[in-house]
């Protein structure tokens, strides 16, 4: 009878087998103490890693000789140009917020007629004497501030004053003090992006 059991206990092989393979997959492995062999030594969960990388990297290699993959530190700078990277495939939510700021664009990077076709608009309004007002214009439907100004009648001298020029939404809006003694014209300018 003690034979029947003796088949159900595992071999000597396979309790080795499962520990070496529990302390692997925990974090590290020992060899025996009075192993023969000095050269066996603990196993870091860091060199695990390293050896699975390695296999990995080994396995990608087969499969895809020609794939090559870099990583950002060994990209050489100018590597990435314009003329390598598809239409639109750099898009607003493929990028990290605030990752192009105005210190990483290079001056002059942009130019004006990269921008697309532009249209200057305006508004006008009477200003009496001696009273501020402020007037408005909208870029039309499907465009976009770039910028704007403002003007009156009697152009750039000291009985007009300009007391504000400043975008609000896709509007730019002036801000006029009149002492000339009479009636002007105020105008607000802004130009649009088509």
């Amino acid at each position: 009878m003690l034979d029947k059991f003796s088949t159900l206990r595992p071999s000597p092989a396979l309790v080795i087998s499962f520990v070496a393979l529990t302390a692997v997959v925990g974090g590290t492995a020992a060899a025996a103490p009075n192993a023969p062999d000095s050269t066996l030594q603990a196993l870091s969960k860091s060199t695990v890693r390293q050896v699975a990388a390695k296999q990995a990297n080994k396995a990608i290699t087969q499969r895809a000789p020609t794939l090559e993959v870099l990583l950002a530190q060994t990209v050489p700078d100018n590597a990435i140009t314009t003329a390598k990277i598809a239409d639109n495939a750099v898009s607003t939510p493929k990028l990290a917020d605030n990752a192009v700021t105005s210190a990483k664009v290079a001056t002059d990077a942009v130019k004006s007629r990269e921008l697309g076709p532009t249209q200057v608009v305006s508004n006008g309004a009477g200003i009496a004497n001696n009273t501020t007002a402020s007037v408005a214009v909208a870029c039309p439907t499907g465009t976009q501030l770039l910028s704007g100004g403002g003007s009156t009648t009697l152009g750039g001298n000291d009985l007009n004053l300009l007391l504000r020029s400043v975008p609000a939404g896709n509007s730019w809006v002036v801000t006029y003090r009149n002492i000339s003694g009479a009636a002007q014209t105020i105008t607000a300018f802004a130009v649009c992006l088509s």
